[in-house]
């Protein structure tokens, strides 16, 4: 994958890039068209969100927070997909999910054939607004579908700090500024007792044991390699549909995984 740094600047106040934020989220259709540009919108500096809703966001994230979309809210022209979800971060509903792992794997679901004519970014941002990591890559005819992005690694996250991630889609190869985006937050935890269950637990009893601490990253991540490794199997994707119907993503439950 090709990689380049997007050039970080032209800060602008607080007050009007949440607004701003708030606003786009408070929509009510999606043909929304987007404002911001990718250097506004990566210099977001941190505001607050609601409390945590879901039994995968037991850490209160709200005094770290930023505004958090996980819907991408469709602008119009080259981004607009017709009859399709938008693009969508596959996170609880507060966008914020814990892990175990050092370098996490996150999930989306894009809309779109990434073509040429299109290219994907990920950021992430550690808690100063510094930033850890960034990816971007040209589309390579991947279909639309389920992908994930494990973070590589030599990018480690430290445990109890949290970050912030922004999945970033751009519609035209001519436009930089026509694009999608969906950001949330990611805390790396530590659980030396589940820990030492997982070393001899089976695949179910896995996914159980990450699910009852609420250990997001690593409960879809597990789901979704057993829905990979058995995609006809019945009851497989009837607990991939329920564990995200629980989080309010059913409308991407039935999409395909693609590399």
């Amino acid at each position: 994958m090709t990689r380049k740094t997007l050039p970080f600047g032209g800060m602008i106040m607080m007050g009007a890039i949440v607004q701003c934020l708030l606003s786009e989220l408070a929509l009510a259709t999606p043909a929304a068209t987007t404002t911001l540009s990718p250097t506004t919108l990566l210099s977001t500096k941190p505001g607050t969100v609601s409390q945590t809703r879901s039994r995968f966001n037991r850490v209160d994230f709200s005094d770290v927070g930023r505004p958090r979309k996980r819907r991408g809210g469709g602008s119009r022209g080259a981004c607009s997909v017709p009859n399709k979800p938008p693009l969508t971060a596959l996170v609880p509903d507060t966008s914020a999910g814990l892990t175990l792992a050092k370098s996490p794997t996150f999930w989306f679901f894009v809309p779109y054939t990434l073509t040429s004519d299109y290219s994907v970014e990920f950021v992430l941002k550690d808690n100063q607004d510094k930033t850890v990591y960034t990816n971007k890559a040209v589309g390579k005819g991947t279909p639309a579908g389920i992908v994930n992005l494990p973070l590589p690694s030599t990018v480690a996250l430290e445990t109890g700090k949290d970050y912030h991630w922004y999945y970033l889609v751009y519609c035209d190869a001519q436009n930089q500024d026509q694009f999608v985006y969906v950001n949330g937050a990611v805390r790396r935890v530590e659980h030396p007792d589940l820990e030492k269950k997982l070393e001899s637990a089976s695949h179910s009893d896995r996914m159980a044991h990450y699910e009852a601490k609420g250990i997001w990253h690593e409960t879809l991540t597990e789901h979704a390699e057993r829905l990979t490794a058995s995609p006809q199997d019945t009851k497989t994707r009837q607990n991939w549909a329920s564990l995200l119907e629980s989080v309010g993503l059913a409308e991407v439950a039935s999409e395909p995984l693609v590399p």
